[in-house]
């Protein structure tokens, strides 16, 4: 299995003590904007059928996406997360890591992924998803960005509020520690674009949401 940064601050901020808290945190701390988000990675899947979601954690977007009728099948680097009910939505579920993906060529119609970005390297990412998906097939890439103008200084305070909650929620002390600054660090948007366009997807797509606070990247394989 590929190891580098990413996958260890994923590793560290992801384990068996907040796995089953993950829905409920990520709920509150996006002010119920984590739904809204994935609605919209759904909207972007559109009407193909069978679908890989990338870092499939407690399955909130699996469900989802199964609830339109669409076969999932799910992969995520932390055990502990594989093992919650929603997966029993999937299709199949394996731990793996998304640069070196344990499927077919061609095999599926769509690839998603939500808050992977930031953790990967990218373009491996990217060329994985060209080889499993089908000609005409889409990958849609959501993630945390960080706001400019006015709104940056509410993120900065956001981030301040949630490092004082982690002296009490402490299964979640460093995600609230350390997660802004992976934040502020990342350039995954642009990184993705390029390397979407370098590996040849078409109708490359990018767009932001609340603010400035988030993003979907999306594109078609020809």
């Amino acid at each position: 299995m590929l190891v580098h940064d990413g996958h260890m601050s994923a590793r560290r901020f992801f384990t068996s003590a907040n796995a089953d808290s993950y829905d409920t945190i990520a709920s509150l701390a996006t002010f119920g904007q984590d739904i809204a988000w994935k609605r919209e990675i759904v909207k972007a899947v559109g009407r193909r059928n069978s679908v890989l979601e990338l870092a499939c954690g407690t399955g909130v977007l699996s469900s989802m996406l199964a609830n339109t009728d669409k076969s999932v099948v799910g992969i995520d680097l932390t055990f502990e997360y594989l093992r919650t009910s929603k997966h029993k939505v999937l299709a199949a579920v394996a731990q793996g890591t998304a640069e070196v993906l344990p499927y077919r060529n061609e095999s599926f119609e769509a690839v998603a992924s939500s808050y992977l970005a930031k953790y990967v390297d990218i373009k491996r990412v990217v060329d994985e998803c060209w080889r499993v998906l089908r000609p005409g097939g889409v990958i849609v890439f959501h993630d945390f960005t960080y706001p400019s103008g006015l709104m940056r200084n509410l993120w900065n305070a956001h981030f301040a509020i949630l490092r004082l909650a982690g002296r009490f929620v402490t299964s979640w002390r460093m995600v609230f520690e350390q997660l802004d600054n992976l934040i502020k660090k990342s350039d995954w948007v642009d990184q993705t674009s390029v390397a979407l366009y370098s590996r040849g997807f078409r109708n490359i797509d990018e767009r932001w949401y609340t603010a400035g606070t988030a993003a979907i990247v999306s594109a078609e394989k020809p």
